[in-house]
């Protein structure tokens, strides 16, 4: 594997590296994004991410993408809806630079802003059909969430989303994901996982049963060709409703 990038700042070492057309993205040893310009699915956790947003049955059109790093998730929405917009929320300046220049990451409808995501919030008042929180910063070992997944998060997130809006929320602690499943009051909750991460995925949407999202998810994709959806690596199933 070919190192593209190496550069250490303010105390954090980042690294882009290359396998063949795959290109990584890793901030102290901690893998943050892997991306492949001629595949849209990577095998890995970005997919997860994207997936709930077939299950719809009206695709999204205004999408936020919280934590954005080499931004998989944001090249995987913008290849497979229409999306009218979609803003990309990372507080790392570096991550922000490595994600224009590695990861061409440029979409007409795309707007990337380097800020901390709680106060962003705070102060916007829009509103976003579909909404990623995939927040972690540098720690040792796996990265961590810097601020708890619980009520009060919760109800920032929730009231930036429309009338049916989806919230998907990415945990890399199991124990976490189970107590998140708590705060989400009434719709649906379905749980995205894959064998090679021990992430758990929850997607929480406002209207729906989670029966009839999941099956809207398998139609979806077997309409898809092969050579798309090779890749995926996926479990889905009904947490609630």
């Amino acid at each position: 594997m070919a190192v593209l990038f190496k550069k250490k700042r303010d105390g954090v070492i980042y690294e882009v590296r290359s396998a063949g057309n795959t290109r990584r993205l890793y901030t102290n040893g901690a893998f943050h994004t892997q991306f492949n310009p001629q595949h849209l699915f990577t095998s890995g956790v970005w997919d997860l991410l994207s997936l709930p947003s077939l299950c719809l049955p009206t695709p999204p059109k205004k999408v936020l993408v919280l934590g954005v790093a080499g931004g998989t998730v944001i090249h995987q929405l913008c290849k497979m809806h229409s999306l009218e917009q979609i803003v990309g929320i990372e507080l790392d300046s570096t991550h922000v630079q490595l994600a224009k220049d590695y990861f061409q990451l440029d979409y007409p409808k795309l707007e990337i802003v380097q800020a901390d995501a709680r106060k962003w919030l705070e102060t916007c008042h829009d509103k976003f059909d579909y909404i990623v929180d995939d927040i972690f910063i540098h720690a040792e070992g796996d990265p961590k969430r810097p601020y708890a997944a619980d009520q009060r998060w919760m109800r920032l997130l929730t009231q930036h989303l429309t009338i049916n809006g989806t919230l998907v929320q990415n945990h890399i602690d199991h124990r976490q994901s189970k107590r998140a499943v708590g705060y989400f009051s009434g719709g649906a909750v379905l749980e995205f996982s894959t064998e090679k991460y021990a992430n758990k995925v929850l997607a929480w949407f406002k209207s729906g049963t989670g029966k009839a999202l999941k099956k809207n998810l398998r139609n979806e994709l077997e309409q898809w060709p092969r050579s798309t959806t090779h890749r995926l690596r996926h479990r889905c199933r009904v947490i609630s409703r």
